[in-house]
């Protein structure tokens, strides 16, 4: 009886071995491993038994013995499985633990019992496979899918983002974005460019920072058919953890064994399986003040997608050399969210004044417009183009994995893998009529190189030798190229108040290539290497230590209008050739290449870490990372910047250093699980950061300029605040129609502009690292508490961060608004910077003026009037970011469905920082870059404190599946997956309608939080002034701008009599429920199957069109406009640019668009229902 007791708790402590992890989850590691003890029936360790580890598939083994205290371990692993386990020891019968799954980055522990021999026969015990790592002890909190897994997630795109969308702490954007792959994957509050995606452990995000998805391709570097199993860790702690401060996706890829198998799939989607009703979005007459439009409109489709490929592995030499392959290639049209009237598209263009008979422009009237470019010469090498409804997709990737085992102690691994997208970007809007000859097609190019030696050199020494090269490269291109200029042509009859904008609402009309991709060319390379050693020679104690290194080679030529941008400020200057303003910015050559930013920078990092099993049931990890950052080149150095500061723009990454302290534990307990770890992180910061403070954007390669005609007929370089003579002037804008040269650059006249030594170029903008920089990382700390109580599985996981080294920008050129030595604020209490433009002959007779007038003076007589540009600059504040994360989950199976649900609250509070959809500093910009996305409130110059604009305050998801077979061979599967998740917050803005550096802030930004009077209480003697408690004075222009902010007070409850705070808004909740059905048929050859599928995204809005749809508000994370201020004298009337006074504010909506911000847009690719058939033959 004592001897049966034995023997089944023998076998119950090996069947229990699936319980019981190390602590260690790497998610840039790429093997597995195992760890355990043999022990007698007495529970006395043995020593010197043989452990036989054997990955069944390849017929792998690895042999060891165990130590003096019974322990063995044993690492480098493939992941995956299924591994039989066998010990043996002369005297004792052998045990063997079949059916076991290893996941990536874990040491699987398991303790192994044996008997005496002859008392009984081997023992045999087949091990669960566990479906996630939720039911494998791990640190922290982590999701992994197996191949089983994989197979069941529904996605139609077929995108590894939809897999990692299945983790409770991480949430999917579906918003489609202009500058890059939409489907961004936030985890646990971070931005998806801040993590890290390994891929066989080889870097596969977007590196550089350009996609707002993460990604380095638009659907995803890899095959579904070609992933062995991917997780999702919002806090790896391992110390081979680096180069990220958000969360870390892993992938592993297929290998091949002893056995061919393989897969041919076709997917495919047309029109009618899409679905083409949208909720109709605006107000009536275009009008804020009226009410919103209601009802659905039908929508044209053109899908024809075609999605097929293959996997295949075998062995090339049994038991020594295999194989893996797979193959994948995709074809689609994507749809243009907005385009003229009647045309079947989700959004329409605004109306065109004059023209347009009806609520919004139609092609007839886009085409009344463009009938004056007929006129142009240069209308025959640049066609105007039109508004199609869809572009071609194109997404291409292949991959091949062979694995050799040298010996039974050395496996060798290589790996190559090509993926390749082509997506179609434009960014249509309402007031923004831009024709096809402005958008471009992005091609994206990835090659990844990978080699890995695993060695066991002793029973307790085992090390891991990596080296890899990725080839990355990103192109821009227009239709016609990149060597054509941009026209921008507004359609108001005639000129009307600023002659370089539009009224309000009323829309503009682009041809050409836009600012951006007049000079565009991205080429990154990633040569990587690591070496790391495990020694598990001293008892309870796991001793790990390693060197990493990456080397980065980037090219990146980015000019923006290099040949050049032309504005027209009415239909009628631009029948006549008469443009209204002129941008160009070259290198001082002429050739743009010569001011391409080339670069480059190396991490070495050395690494330490003691696994301390303190106890059976508890184990610590304590350990160390260095980082250490060395750059050879240096940014060109611009003198003008010297003479400016007394310093110089040459800081980069040379030099620094970050020591990260790490700390994890895991307790197994009778009844539950508890596990987290503490610790700090840094790296992954898109290298387009650094890549701002090189090249062009020294401001010692380049110069630009902007010639703007002015109301009176002078000519005005708004980047200077300069006058420009009427000479020159005529010749840059008066266009002669006869001649074509302007649309492949604006000529002599303007080069000669560039080169000569002038205020604009010793002004030139530059951006730059601050001279103390520091290398940006941040605290993180987990904790996973996991149990098992009334039949379900429950786990809880909370996640917290924090700025430890935070990074801001400011502009260095801004200079306080002073008046005789007197600090001016705005009416609300804002800090003022120097923005005004006094007049004067020469630099000394605008200095003369300032001091009469007791403003601030520079000794350096390019600064007397500061201008438009900005010297921006990254540095270190002394405020933190930081977010908190809970999120509460339970699984069960009821009545045979795998039921599992999450919750997941977070809040958090974000300064400064890289900013999501960022991708330039700002030195010549006023939007959608670092320093104008962090918002302002006290101080122009700084950032705004206030809640994260990453933060999703509640979500909720839901996965259950059922899978049966009905009679033999016929497997049925079902899976249905939903989420509904708040919508971000929203941030509600001012700006000053002069744009650049405005004389009310003085700052060259657009993101000052609004200040909203108090509406309800107006002046006695004049309805539009309005005065609060404090004294802050608002004037309108208008009573018709009074109603519109009150409209938008209403609609998004604002508060009045103060300035709104960061993240006040919201944006509508997104809800989303997806769902498959996949039949399994079976064929006459043996181990061969088909398998059928149905994918339906969003079924919500297939069985109600009101569901599932996705709304937003402003397509920037950085906030909405809500209305124009500007600086006025007491009684109302505008200040001016020369004038100091700012006694109160003067409202209006010269350029900002109420009904634009009051108008979601509705993301048509997101919500609408769509069906995937798939068919796919395994063997």
């Amino acid at each position: 009886m004592n001897f049966s007791r034995k023997l089944v708790a023998s076998a119950a402590l090996s069947a229990l071995a699936l319980a019981m992890s190390a602590p260690v989850a790497m998610a840039q590691q790429t093997t597995a491993a195992v760890r355990g003890v043999a022990v007698d029936d007495n529970g006395a360790p043995i020593a010197d038994a043989t452990i036989t580890i054997t990955h069944v598939p390849s017929g792998t083994s690895q042999i060891t013995k165990t130590t003096e205290g019974g322990a063995f371990d044993v690492r480098g692993l493939r992941v995956g499985g299924p591994y039989k386990i066998t010990a043996a020891r002369q005297g004792y019968d052998a045990q063997t633990l079949e059916g076991l799954f290893l996941n990536v980055g874990d040491a699987q522990r398991v303790k192994l019992a044996l008997v005496p021999e002859g008392q009984v026969s081997e023992i045999t015990v087949t091990a669960a496979k566990a479906a996630t790592t939720s039911q494998l002890a791990n640190v922290g909190s982590r999701t992994t899918l197996q191949r089983e897994e994989i197979d069941a997630v529904v996605s139609v795109k077929r995108d590894i983002r939809d897999i990692g969308r299945r983790d409770p702490l991480a949430t999917l954007d579906f918003v489609n974005r202009s500058t890059g792959p939409s489907g961004g994957l936030y985890i646990a509050g971070s931005a998806p460019r801040a993590n890290r995606i390994t891929i066989d452990g080889v870097r596969s995000q977007d590196s550089y920072g350009l996609n707002t998805g993460g990604l380095s391709t638009n659907r995803g570097p890899i095959s579904f058919e070609a992933l062995e199993q991917m997780s999702v860790t919002a806090v790896p702690f391992d110390v081979e953890d680096g180069d990220f401060t958000g969360g870390a996706l892993n992938l592993i890829m297929r290998s091949g064994g002893n056995s061919f198998h393989g897969a041919l799939f076709d997917n495919y989607r047309t029109t009618r399986l899409v679905g083409n009703e949208v909720p109709n979005v605006g107000f009536v007459g275009n009008d804020v003040t009226q009410a919103p439009l209601t009802g659905y409109r039908k929508i044209k489709n053109k899908i024809h997608e075609s999605n097929y490929g293959f996997f295949l592995s075998g062995p090339i030499i049994p038991d020594t050399l295999f194989f893996a392959a797979s193959y994948e290639k995709f074809s689609t049209f994507d749809t243009t969210g907005t385009g003229p009237l009647g045309a079947g598209f989700a959004n329409t263009f605004n109306k065109i004044p004059g023209i347009s008979a009806s609520t919004g422009a139609s092609q007839a009237d886009i085409d009344a417009v463009l009938a004056n470019w007929n006129g142009y010469s240069a209308s025959s090498l640049l066609k105007a183009g039109t508004v199609a409804l869809t572009k071609p997709v194109l997404d291409e990737k292949s991959s091949i994995k062979i694995d050799y085992n040298i010996t039974d102690n050395q496996r060798l691994t290589a790996t190559y893998r090509h993926a390749f997208s082509s997506v179609w970007k434009r960014s249509p809007g309402t007031t923004g009529i831009s024709l096809d000859s402005n958008w471009y097609v992005q091609p994206e190019n990835e090659d990844n190189y990978a080699l890995q030696l695993n060695s066991k050199w002793t029973p307790d020494l085992s090390t891991e030798a990596r080296i890899s090269f990725r080839g990355y490269q990103r192109g821009q291109m227009p239709p016609s190229g990149q060597g054509f200029a941009n026209v921008s042509i507004c359609t108001d009859v005639t000129s009307v108040g600023s002659t370089n904008a539009c009224s309000s609402g009323v829309p503009s009309i682009g041809i050409g290539p836009d600012q951006f991709r007049q000079a565009n060319v991205l080429k990154t390379k990633d040569t990587s290497g690591s070496f790391i050693a495990n020694y598990a020679g001293l008892e309870n104690h796991q001793l790990k230590v390693g060197y990493q290194y990456r080397g980065m080679e980037i090219y990146n030529l980015f000019l923006q209008a290099a040949r050049g941008v032309y504005y027209f400020d009415s239909v009628a200057d631009f029948a006549t050739g008469k443009a209204n303003q002129l941008s160009y910015g070259n290198s001082l050559t002429g050739t743009a290449t010569d001011a391409a930013a080339v670069l480059d920078y190396k991490v070495h990092s050395l690494l330490a870490q003691d696994t301390w099993d303190v106890t059976d049931a508890l184990t610590v990890n304590l350990g160390v990372r260095w980082d250490h950052y060395a750059a050879d080149k240096k940014p060109t150095l611009n003198t003008n910047y010297v003479t400016r500061y007394g310093y110089g723009n040459q800081t980069t990454y040379d030099g620094l250093d970050v020591v990260m302290p790490r700390v994890s534990a895991k307790y197994n307990g009778d009844w539950f699980e508890l596990s987290g770890g503490f610790g700090l992180v840094s790296g992954g910061t898109p290298d387009v950061f650094l890549g701002n403070s090189y090249g062009g954007t020294t401001g010692a390669l380049t110069n630009s300029f902007t010639i703007r005609r002015q109301a009176d007929g002078s000519f005005f370089d708004s980047a200077t605040s300069t006058v420009v003579d009427p000479a020159t002037g005529a010749a840059l804008l008066n266009l002669n129609k006869a001649n074509s040269g302007f649309i492949t650059g604006p000529g002599a006249t303007a080069n000669a502009l560039l080169t000569a030594d002038s205020l604009s170029r010793r002004n030139a903008y530059t951006n730059s690292l601050a001279p103390n920089f520091e290398m940006p990382s941040d605290w993180k700390t987990n904790v996973s508490f996991k149990t098992t109580q009334l039949g379900i599985d429950w786990s809880v996981d909370a996640v917290a961060s924090w700025s430890n080294v935070n990074v801001a920008f400011r502009d260095a050129r801004a200079r306080p608004l002073t008046v005789n030595g007197v600090q001016q604020y705005t009416p609300d209490g804002r800090m003022r910077y120097d923005g005004l433009v006094i007049a004067g002959s020469n630099a000394a007779a605008v200095t003369t003026n300032r001091m009469t007038l007791g403003l601030p003076v520079a000794s350096n007589p390019d600064l007397v009037n500061l201008g438009l540009f900005g010297d921006i600059q990254a540095y270190n504040p002394s405020t933190k970011s930081w977010t908190r994360t809970l999120a509460l989950s339970g699984r069960k199976t009821i009545f045979g469905v795998d039921t599992w649900a999450a919750y997941t609250w977070q809040y958090g509070h974000q300064y400064g920082g890289i900013s999501e959809f960022g991708t330039t500093a700002g030195g010549n910009g006023t939007s959608g870059n670092y320093y104008a996305d962090q918002g302002f409130d006290g101080d122009p110059n700084a950032a705004a404190e206030g809640k994260s604009n990453n933060m999703i305050r509640n979500a909720y998801k839901l996965n259950m599946s059922y899978k049966a077979e009905v009679f033999p061979g016929w497997v049925s599967r079902f899976t249905l997956f939903g989420e509904r998740h708040s919508g971000r917050p929203i941030s509600f803005l001012m700006t000053d309608p002069s744009g650049g550096r405005n004389p009310t802030f003085g700052v060259s930004r657009d993101d000052a939080l609004a200040y909203i009077p108090n509406l309800n209480s107006p002046d006695a003697g004049n309805p539009l002034k309005f005065t609060d408690a404090r004294g802050t004075t608002v004037y309108f222009d208008s009573a018709a701008s009074v109603a519109k902010l009150q409209a938008l007070v209403k609609q998004f409850d604002l508060p009045m009599g103060k300035i709104v705070p960061r993240g006040f808004g919201k944006n509508p909740d997104v809800d989303r429920f997806d769902f498959q059905y996949s039949q399994e048929l079976p064929v006459p050859i043996e181990g061969h199957s088909l398998l059928f599928t149905v994918d339906i995204a969003n079924l919500g809005n297939l069985l109600n069109k009101k569901w599932g749809v996705v709304k937003e508000y402003s397509n920037s994370r950085s906030g909405g406009v809500v209305v124009n201020a500007q600086c006025a004298k007491a009684d109302g009337t505008t200040a001016g640019n020369a004038d100091a006074t700012c006694a109160a504010y003067r409202y209006s909506y010269t350029t900002a668009s109420p009904t634009s911000l009051a108008t979601p847009t509705v993301d048509q690719n997101a919500s609408l229902w769509s069906v995937g058939l798939g068919l796919k033959y395994r063997f």
